[in-house]
C-alpha cells in the first residue's frame, strides 16, 4: 500500500467524518459540522493520510494554533483560524482506520504536525490522550524533536510535560 500525507481538502469531509466517528464513538451528525469548521479555519494544521490505491482517507490529525499552553474545551466546539502569533500547536485528534493501525501512520502524522509547528514558530505541542495510549505518546517526544509536548491524560486529571 502506498500512502500520501497531505493537508485536508473539502472533498475529504465524508471520509474524515466516518473515521472520526468510528474512532471516538460519536455520531456522524455531531462530527460533521465541527469538521467543516476545522477544514475551513485551519486546513494547514489538518493532515490526512490517503491510500493512493483506493483514494480513501485512512488517517488524520488536526488542531488549531492557540495562544494558551493547554487545550481548553472550547477548542473542540469553536473553530477559529490559526494566527501567526499563537505560540502553541494543539492536537485535538489522531485517528487511523483499524486495518491501517500498527504501521507507523499515527507516528508519522504527529511527526508531520511537529514539522509544521516548528516552521510556524510554535513553542510547544499540546494534546490530550487516553491513559491506555500514554505508552504511545511518551516516546513521540523524542521522535518529534520539539521542545515540549504537553499531554493531559484524560480521566486521570494529570498533566505531563516532556
Amino acid at each position: 500500500m502506498k500512502i500520501i500525507y497531505r493537508t485536508v481538502q473539502r472533498a475529504d469531509l465524508p471520509m474524515v467524518v466516518s473515521l472520526e466517528s468510528a474512532a471516538f464513538h460519536m455520531s456522524k451528525e455531531m462530527i460533521k459540522k465541527d469538521m467543516v469548521g476545522r477544514i475551513e479555519n485551519y486546513p494547514d494544521t489538518f493532515l490526512v493520510v490517503e491510500d493512493e490505491e483506493t483514494g480513501k482517507v485512512v488517517g488524520h490529525t488536526f488542531g488549531p494554533a492557540f495562544s494558551k499552553r493547554y487545550i481548553e474545551d472550547e477548542l473542540y466546539f469553536r473553530n477559529n483560524p490559526n494566527h501567526s502569533e499563537d505560540k502553541y500547536q494543539m492536537i485535538l485528534s489522531v485517528a487511523v482506520a483499524p486495518k491501517h493501525r500498527h504501521q507507523g501512520i499515527a507516528s508519522n502524522l504527529l511527526n508531520k504536525m511537529a514539522e509544521i509547528a516548528k516552521k510556524q514558530g510554535r513553542k510547544a505541542i499540546s494534546l490530550t490522550c487516553y491513559p491506555e495510549l500514554f505508552h504511545f505518546m511518551r516516546p513521540m517526544v523524542l521522535l518529534m524533536k520539539v521542545k515540549h509536548i504537553i499531554c493531559r491524560i484524560l480521566m486521570a486529571n494529570k498533566v505531563i510535560i516532556w
